[in-house]
């Protein structure tokens, strides 16, 4: 059920290992002409990034999907792109977790569509050349960045207990909808639609959670003679927020 996740990580050390290799191995000019290769691999990292920012309703400042710099980034790459985030302090685990690492999932999908399509024998030299250029270029920029990883932690850890509470929910969810498809043997046409039922899952149980302690504190609560004896579950599902003044941007 869950058997492309290995691959998926697999698809990332490839993407590292070759990234290293053809940018910055490679003898010139065979490493200046795939480092201008990836630009379009570039483009479609960021173009991740800005499609789950809007999947998990975060909110972005500033987007430059391509952009030159004097400073040589990873692999020797001149240029590069910047997602600013604003209202950093609200970002949870969870989104940034999707936000990281949507180039890594996107980009393994279209790369294994495009696979699939070069197989076709009717399919035009030039229409195979061009899938052969977006895979490589795909394979130069899927992995998740330096900046990628860094927010992903910064966000775990902020808030330990909310994350925790978090990837517990995920947990839950995940176990839940294997054993729904196991039992009931459910025939999904497509792992993405596995992880949409992960998703709406999340989703049930989260509310399912708030709706409990809801009830809890507003009739069991009221029980208690003393503010002190009051049932409290908030601690674990509510999450903590940085103070405005330490705003800071998010770059991706």
């Amino acid at each position: 059920m869950f058997e492309e996740i290995i691959f998926m990580v697999g698809f990332a050390v490839f993407s590292v290992v070759m990234s290293y290799i053809l940018l910055v191995v490679a003898p010139e000019p065979l490493n200046k002409f795939f480092q201008v290769l990836a630009v379009l691999g570039v483009v479609i990292h960021e173009l991740c990034h800005v499609l789950m920012c809007l999947l998990t309703d975060t909110r972005i400042r500033t987007m430059k999907i391509l952009e030159h710099s004097d400073d040589k980034s990873k692999f020797g790459l001149k240029y590069g792109g910047r997602i600013e985030l604003e209202e950093l302090n609200k970002l949870t685990f969870l989104q940034a977790l999707l936000i990281g690492f949507a180039p890594l999932y996107i980009s393994f999908w279209l790369f294994f569509f495009l696979w699939e399509q070069l197989k076709n024998p009717s399919l035009e030299v030039v229409i195979f050349y061009l899938y052969i250029f977006i895979m490589v270029s795909l394979v130069l920029s899927a992995a998740p960045s330096l900046a990628d990883l860094v927010a992903i932690f910064g966000s775990f850890q902020f808030d330990l207990r909310y994350s925790l509470y978090q990837i517990c929910l995920l947990l839950i969810s995940i176990c839940t909808v294997w054993f729904s498809v196991a039992y009931f043997q459910f025939e999904v046409f497509h792992e993405i639609l596995t992880y949409f039922l992960i998703l709406l899952g999340y989703h049930i149980y989260k509310y399912g959670f708030r709706g409990l302690r809801a009830f809890i504190q507003n009739f069991l609560g009221k029980r208690s003679s003393t503010g002190s004896e009051r049932v409290n579950i908030k601690k674990l599902t509510r999450r903590r927020v940085k103070p405005a003044k330490s705003r800071r941007e998010a770059q991706w």
